[in-house]
């Protein structure tokens, strides 16, 4: 079994007021906090850095061994003061006690244990408070300490509670928490959390580095300034008149007032439905595009990776694992891909008619992709051969009537002229046949 960098357990007690605690224990609860508070702040159970200790950086008499929600170290009177508060509010508001202990080696590897409380008291507990579904982490007051015991293993003693209702209602109104027991989720993201945490200079910040470098290749690709997608494209008439198409819709059914839209807030399924499809056909006839995307799924992999064995050396299953880091990232790419197509549709179909697709763009489109493939062929050649070769003929049908199928209704003369054309080729090769 692989070696458990973190091990955390956790516990509580229930508000005196709260329904589900056996009222004769609120006389045995009277002193709880006082005692909970001492034992943290007894000084014999300190750790500290021995270069604090020495330069003076921790002066004994001023500060008590209590880290407060700032990341300082709470003075005698502030002790006072919160012994006082906790007391009051724990008529109303549970409890909640964390020990998080992580392996000695594995942090002074890494980090200093003075840095850990800061990254502890600013980082850590606000995130997994969040994650417990605290509306606002404001309004949670906690406190820890960092102790040793006699075996040597550093371990924080974590408290917390609502300084207010800060639970949401199955009736929508904010409550104090009435349930205590913590959920097992909980328990795996601190482990993550710490772990990431301890190795953030050496591990995830060169992956999380990574990834945000080619999230912000891909933005220079669907940037505006860079103009990489535009809408007049011959060479991929299908594709920008799906463009033109969205371009209408969203001009016709009003979508956002704003000068820029959030595909997030569309409800048109029609519109999404679309703007998805032009996404998918961008990356499918789009070399450049295809590498950066497999670029991108490579950096998220080497994080999943990672993450994952945080999780193997804590014992947490696979499947309990939490990756909405990447997923995060990968949910925050696919969103600006969609923003940037609907405010690029949106905004070309505005600017007039000189964008619009025309006949002889259609003609030409299809000259150009078979010219890429009939190099050695004049452009004359490719039409006549096109239109007289029977092999040949049935894909030139094919180009042409996906074309035409996906052209704006300004060009219904143009189809006549070309569905005329088949008919008398059809005519030809019947006879052929025959």
């Amino acid at each position: 079994m692989n070696k458990t960098n973190v091990i955390v357990r956790m516990d509580y007690k229930l508000s005196i007021n709260n329904i589900d605690r056996n009222k004769n224990n609120s006389i045995k609860e009277s002193n709880y906090v006082n005692r909970m508070i001492d034992y943290f702040i007894d000084d014999k159970k300190r750790i500290i850095n021995m270069l604090d200790y020495f330069t003076g950086k921790i002066n004994k008499e001023k500060e008590v061994n209590l880290v407060l929600e700032n990341g300082k170290y709470a003075s005698k009177e502030e002790i006072d003061r919160r012994k006082k508060y906790i007391n009051k509010q724990f008529q109303n508001s549970n409890i909640w006690q964390i020990i998080i202990s992580p392996d000695k080696k594995f942090v002074e590897d890494n980090i200093n244990w003075r840095e850990l409380e800061l990254k502890m008291s600013k980082e850590i507990l606000p995130r997994v408070f969040k994650k417990m579904g605290f509306k606002d982490v404001n309004k949670i007051m906690y406190q820890f300490s960092l102790h040793t015991n006699k075996e040597s293993h550093p371990h924080f003693h974590i408290s917390f509670l609502e300084k207010a209702p800060n639970t949401l209602g199955s009736d929508n109104k904010l409550r104090y928490r009435r349930n205590g027991q913590f959920d097992k989720s909980i328990i795996r993201f601190i482990k993550q959390e710490v772990n990431i945490a301890i190795e953030r200079e050496k591990r995830f910040k060169p992956y999380s580095t990574f990834i945000n470098k080619e999230l912000d290749e891909f933005k220079k690709y669907f940037s505006p300034n860079t103009k990489n997608f535009v809408l007049y494209n011959i060479e991929n008439i299908v594709l920008e008149e799906k463009i033109l198409e969205l371009g209408k819709l969203l001009n016709e059914r009003e979508i956002s007032s704003d000068s820029k839209i959030k595909f997030g807030s569309i409800k048109d399924e029609q519109i999404k439905e679309l703007t998805k499809e032009i996404k998918d056909n961008l990356f499918k006839n789009n070399n450049e595009l295809e590498l950066r995307k497999s670029e991108f799924n490579s950096k998220i992999k080497i994080m999943n990776d990672y993450i994952c064995d945080i999780g193997k050396k804590n014992n947490i299953k696979l499947k309990d694992i939490d990756l909405s880091y990447t997923k995060y990232k990968e949910e925050r790419l696919n969103n600006y891909i969609l923003n940037a197509i609907v405010n690029h549709a949106k905004y070309n179909y505005k600017k007039g008619s000189d964008k619009f697709i025309n006949s002889n763009d259609v003609i030409h489109s299809i000259i150009l992709d078979n010219y890429k493939k009939n190099i050695d062929y004049s452009k004359k050649e490719i039409v006549h051969n096109h239109l007289d070769k029977v092999k040949e003929k049935y894909k030139m049908q094919e180009n042409v009537r996906c074309a035409i199928r996906n052209l704006n209704t300004e060009l219904d003369v143009a189809t006549k002229e070309f569905e005329r054309l088949f008919s008398e080729e059809n005519e030809k090769e019947k006879n052929f046949s025959i």
